[in-house]
C-alpha cells in the first residue's frame, strides 16, 4: 500500500500536468495581446507616414518655388509677388492643419524659414512683405519676369535689409532635413 508521501508525489504530478497546458495556454494569450499591440502600432506608423508623405508632396513644391524666388535660382521668374505670399498662405495652412501630426522638429524648421523668407505680422489685414530685394546684383524682377509685372507688387516686398541667401539657404536645408525625418527618413537610407 502506497504512503502518503507517495500519494502526494502524484498528486503534485497530477497537479503539475494539468497546469503546464493551462499555462501554455495564457502565454499563449498574452503573446497574441502583445504581437496584436505591435500590429496595431505598426498600422498606425505607417498611416501618419503616408498622410505625411501626402503632406510632403502638397507643400515641398510650394516651399521649392518660395526658395527659388528668394535664390534667384530655378524656375524664380514665373513666381510672381502675389505667387510668393498665396504660396505661404496655402503652406502655413496645410502645415498647422496637421501640425500635431507632424514633429516639433519640423515645425521649428519650417518657421524659422518662413522667417527668414517673410517678414510676418506687419499690421492688422497686412499681408507679409517679402524678404528678398526686387534689384540685385542677380537682376532686377520687374524686367525679368515672364508676365506682366503690376506695380502694386512693389508693396509686397519688406522695407528692411533682405535675408542674406546662405541663411536663407541654410534655414531650407534644415526644414527639408527635418521633414525627411519626419517621415522617417534618414539620410544614409536615401544612398
Amino acid at each position: 500500500m502506497p504512503g502518503n508521501w507517495e500519494i502526494g508525489l502524484e498528486v503534485v504530478k497530477l497537479m503539475v500536468g494539468a497546469s503546464v497546458p493551462a499555462i501554455l495556454a495564457y502565454l499563449g494569450l498574452a503573446l497574441n495581446k502583445r504581437l496584436k499591440s505591435i500590429d496595431q502600432a505598426q498600422w498606425q506608423n505607417r498611416k501618419i507616414i503616408e498622410i505625411r508623405l501626402d503632406i510632403y508632396k502638397d507643400i515641398s513644391p510650394k516651399l521649392n518655388s518660395m526658395f527659388c524666388f528668394c535664390m534667384w535660382i530655378g524656375d524664380w521668374k514665373y513666381t510672381s509677388p502675389a505667387d510668393m505670399v498665396n504660396l505661404k498662405r496655402s503652406t502655413d495652412k496645410t502645415v498647422n492643419v496637421y501640425r500635431h501630426l507632424l514633429t516639433e522638429g519640423f515645425y521649428a524648421s519650417y518657421d524659422n524659414f518662413v522667417q527668414s523668407v517673410f517678414q510676418t505680422f506687419n499690421g492688422p489685414g497686412e499681408d507679409a512683405k517679402i524678404r528678398s530685394p526686387i534689384i540685385s546684383t542677380d537682376g532686377d524682377r520687374r524686367a525679368a519676369f515672364k508676365g506682366q509685372w503690376e506695380a502694386t507688387w512693389n508693396t509686397m516686398f519688406a522695407s528692411g535689409a533682405p535675408t542674406p541667401k546662405e541663411e536663407i539657404s541654410q534655414n531650407y536645408n534644415i526644414m527639408m532635413n527635418e521633414f525627411r525625418a519626419c517621415i522617417g527618413l534618414k539620410e544614409a537610407e536615401l544612398k
